[in-house]
């Protein structure tokens, strides 16, 4: 079971196995808490949107998930009426129904038996457990407007990034020179990795499955670009270690804290061993990347 998305418990929690027991329920059944009142004259309307931090966990304590980032909390518009059957949520149920306020918190029980394949996974669970705060509270006309300063913002960023590239590709050739004639002085690896610090990071370089967030510019070794976030604009994040990028990322990431600017210089085989691929990349391709560690998280 995957409860790395916020997005799994939203659409798929069934009603078939809601909570019997006793106290608060939502309108699906689902039994609920009030750990904290909010405070202030402003409740949950319809077509309202709330944003609220969300800790899912076990019962027996063990914490799946977590969302408290400011920049990174969940919303949901509050519908004018609540749905019912499969479509309905116990977290919108919950919000509406209790008029919650900024600083409103709640304790949702969800029983093993309502997430399906759950039991599967945890045969010995009772039930998963989430832990909500409201943090915001707005109308849809001051929905709008953040959500058209944040797309002003976005586009100032993309174009910012963008700028740069001409600064990577003169930084790649004079280094991409030096490492031909020898005069950079790399680090390697047992695998035939090498890498090249431009700045020093602080901390400690990711574990495996800890997300990594990083811009990077790649190219072959003739300087031929193949690939990069900055003429995207968006940084790329992945999960250390699961296989998700190539073997040269797994293992070059994992040397390199927060904040480090590098180069990785991947052999082949680190890469897209023999067939390449195509049409970007040859086969038995080495490969260099320009990369700037933005976050680790985990």
């Amino acid at each position: 079971m995957n409860f790395k998305h916020f997005a799994f418990m939203l659409c798929a929690v069934s009603l078939l196995a809601a909570c019997k027991s006793g106290g608060n329920k939502t309108p699906g059944g689902f039994e609920y808490e009030i750990l904290e009142q909010g405070s202030g004259d402003r409740t949950v309307e319809s077509n309202d949107w709330v944003f609220f931090s969300a800790k899912l966990s076990t019962n027996e304590g063990e914490e799946l998930n977590n969302f408290e980032e400011d920049d990174n909390l969940p919303s949901l518009q509050i519908p004018e009426e609540l749905p019912v059957g499969p479509m309905s949520n116990p977290i919108v149920d919950l919000l509406k129904i209790t008029k919650a306020k900024v600083g409103s918190t709640y304790r949702l029980i969800l029983p093993i038996d309502s997430l399906p394949g759950a039991r599967a996974e945890y045969p010995n669970l009772d039930y998963f457990q989430y832990n909500i705060t409201v943090k915001k509270i707005l109308n849809e006309e001051e929905f709008n407007k953040v959500q058209e300063a944040k797309q002003a913002e976005m586009a100032a960023k993309i174009e910012e990034k963008k700028a740069r590239i001409p600064e990577i590709e003169s930084l790649l050739k004079t280094t991409l020179a030096d490492y031909k004639s020898g005069k950079l002085k790399t680090q390697s690896t047992d695998s035939g990795l090498k890498y090249y610090i431009i700045e020093e990071g602080e901390g400690e370089p990711a574990q495996s499955g800890q997300g990594v967030n990083a811009e990077y510019y790649g190219s072959l070794l003739n300087g031929d670009r193949f690939d990069d976030s900055f003429s995207r604009g968006q940084a790329f994040t992945f999960v250390l270690g699961q296989g998700q990028v190539i073997k040269g990322w797994d293992e070059g990431f994992a040397l390199l804290p927060k904040g480090t600017k590098a180069f990785l210089f991947i052999p082949y085989d680190l890469a897209y061993g023999e067939a390449g691929s195509p049409p970007m990349i040859p086969g038995k391709s080495d490969l260099v990347f320009y990369v700037e560690i933005n976050d680790i998280k985990k």
